[in-house]
Parts: C-alpha cells; structure tokens; sequence
C-alpha cells in the first residue's frame, strides 16, 4: 500500500550533543525561515545545535531524502553570524 505524501514534505535535522531533533515545515520557505531562526539561536547561546541539514519527502521512494546540508557550526567557511 502506498504511502501518502505528509502535509508537512520538509524537515530539519537539527544535530546536537544528544542526538538528531527534527521539525516539520508546510514548504520550504517556511523551513529556511526556521533555519534562520535556529543559526541566531545557535549564535547567542541559547541553542546546542552544531549542524543542519534539510530533508524533503520523496514521494517516488516514499522515504526522506537529503535536500541539503545547509550549516556547520564548526566550519571555518560558513559564514559567522553577527
């Protein structure tokens, strides 16, 4: 049986200390907007996330699919936030 595609097709992959968070988003404007969010957090203090990465629902394979692995608080090429 097939499996219908979720109303929410994108996901973060928070990566922290204690393990991967995820978060759902309705599109991919939405989720890049919580990226955003989520780096100013990271860049104050007051969130432990190291990486993020975005998944998108592949409805052909009916499984999450890396879309892109946007930040890395550890590389010396992402840029800094201010």
């Amino acid at each position: 049986m097939p499996t219908r595609k979720p109303s929410k097709p994108w996901r973060l992959v928070l990566s922290t200390a204690g393990g991967p968070v995820y978060t759902t988003h309705r599109s991919k404007p939405a989720a890049y907007r919580a990226i955003e969010d989520e780096k100013q957090r990271a860049a104050n203090g007051s969130s432990r996330v190291a990486r993020i990465a975005v998944d998108q629902w592949d409805v052909d394979s009916q499984r999450w699919s890396r879309y892109e692995n946007v930040w890395d608080k550890n590389d010396p090429a992402a840029p800094k936030e201010s």
